[in-house]
C-alpha cells in the first residue's frame, strides 16, 4: 500500500508544480503541501513500519523509533489541516462565488495561504514533539522488538 502511497503523493507533486514560477496559484500551493505531508507519512513512516514487518521485529533502533512516532504525528496533523484548507478553498470558490455573484475568493491569496499552512505546521510541530519522547521499544521474547508510543498516565 505505502508504494501506491509514494507513487500517488510524488505524481500528485510533480503535477502540482506550475509551468512557470510565476504562475503558481493558490490550489497548487495546497495541493502541493498535501503531497509533501502525504510523503513524510510514506517515507518516514509507513516504508520502516513495512520493513520493520517483514523483518518481524524493529530493527530501526530506539532513535529513529521517536523520529517514527514524531514523524506519524507530524504528517497526520499537518494533512489533516491542509485536507480542510483544501474544502474551504473550494467551498469559497464554488459555493461562496455563486452567492456574490462571482465575487473574488477570501482564501484565493498565497500570502493568506502561506500563513496558514505555515501556522498550521507549528501547530503540527508543537503537538507531535511529545511522540519523539514518550515511545519504548517493546520487546517480547527476548528477540522481538516493537516500536510503541506510552504516554504517561
Amino acid at each position: 500500500m505505502f508504494i501506491a502511497g509514494i507513487l500517488g503523493n510524488n505524481w500528485l507533486a510533480i503535477c502540482s508544480l506550475p509551468r512557470h514560477k510565476s504562475s503558481i496559484r493558490t490550489n497548487e500551493v495546497l495541493f502541493i503541501n498535501l503531497a509533501i505531508s502525504n510523503l513524510i507519512t510514506n517515507y518516514l513512516v509507513d516504508l520502516p513500519d513495512t520493513m520493520a514487518d517483514f523483518a518481524g521485529r524493529w530493527f530501526l533502533g530506539k532513535t529513529y523509533c521517536g523520529v517514527f512516532c514524531f514523524c506519524a504525528g507530524l504528517s497526520e496533523t499537518s494533512s489533516i489541516f491542509t485536507t480542510f484548507f483544501i474544502s474551504v478553498f473550494w467551498h469559497q470558490k464554488l459555493v461562496g462565488s455563486l452567492k456574490r455573484g462571482g465575487a473574488p475568493v477570501q482564501m484565493d491569496s498565497l500570502c493568506l495561504v502561506g500563513w496558514l499552512l505555515a501556522g498550521s505546521w507549528t501547530v503540527a510541530v508543537v503537538f507531535s514533539v511529545p511522540h519523539y519522547f514518550f515511545f519504548t521499544l517493546e520487546v517480547a521474547n527476548d528477540s522481538h522488538e516493537d516500536c510503541i508510543e506510552i504516554f504517561p498516565n
